[in-house]
């Protein structure tokens, strides 16, 4: 483990949780989005693997807390959800989303300042363990020379850096990674692959969706595969993850050699 690997590591010191999704369901106009769902969600890393409109981002959202499902209930050691107020969910679940953000006119450093929110009080001063945490994210994830760049001048695998980086300095339990790697070409899914792993070192478990079958299956312990708003198949990531299932779950006849 590297010095400022250790160095984040003494700082955050992020503490283990318990959570549970148990018989979740959401619909939407009437259109049932997810069905019955129950998620152990004690593994280090989750993957979430579905073709798009499975229902991967509500499940996230719902997780996290900023949807409430119409039936089901998420427990935290054993505490439901609906008994925690919007800043403490925002010190227990961070998520990057793929939606867009409109970040124009701000710094890196801004972007990522912003994600001490939950922290701060009242006037939104920052402290000395606030700008510490900043600072050591901004260097964790070798973002030093792009801290005062305006965000519209940077690149999507830097942008996407910036979006880490801020979920991070949240000192979140879990990270939630809503498609991580849309629109990014292979060397930038190689950088966040890299990022995942320094989160892992420092103690963060992470739920990733995703229809990357590749990705989930190379930085998840455990993954579920959802269809039309259910489960078909859940376990170990390098066991599920196979022909016959991915197959089921896209809806095909057949698959090149190339794949799995």
């Amino acid at each position: 483990m590297g010095k400022i690997v250790l160095k984040v590591l003494e700082t955050f010191k992020l503490g283990r949780l318990m959570i549970s999704v148990k018989n979740i369901s959401f619909a939407y106009r009437e259109k049932l989005i997810i069905d019955d769902i129950s998620i152990d969600l004690s593994s280090d890393s989750i993957g979430i693997l579905g073709p798009n409109g499975s229902g991967k981002t509500t499940l996230l959202k719902i997780i996290s807390g900023l949807l409430k499902s119409n039936r089901g209930e998420i427990f935290i050691d054993n505490n439901n959800i609906l008994n925690f107020s919007p800043r403490e969910l925002a010190k227990i679940f961070a998520i990057v989303s793929q939606e867009y953000e409109p970040t124009y006119g701000f710094s890196v450093e801004e972007i990522i300042e912003m994600g001490r929110y939950p922290y701060l009080s009242f006037w939104g001063f920052q402290g000395k363990k606030d700008k510490k945490i900043i600072h050591q994210t901004i260097e964790l994830l070798n973002l030093e020379t792009l801290r005062k760049n305006k965000t519209e001048d940077l690149s999507s695998g830097e942008k996407q850096k910036v979006r880490f980086a801020r979920a991070l300095v949240q000192q979140p339990k879990y990270l939630l990674l809503d498609e991580p790697t849309s629109n990014l070409d292979l060397s930038n899914k190689l950088l966040v692959t890299q990022v995942l792993s320094k989160i892992k070192e420092i103690g963060a478990k992470i739920i990733i969706t995703s229809h990357d079958i590749d990705f989930i299956r190379y930085n998840t312990t455990q993954s579920v595969m959802l269809s039309f708003g259910s489960i078909i198949y859940s376990g170990l990531s390098t066991k599920i993850i196979n022909k016959k299932n991915i197959k089921q779950l896209f809806k095909l006849s057949s698959l090149p050699d190339w794949v799995i």
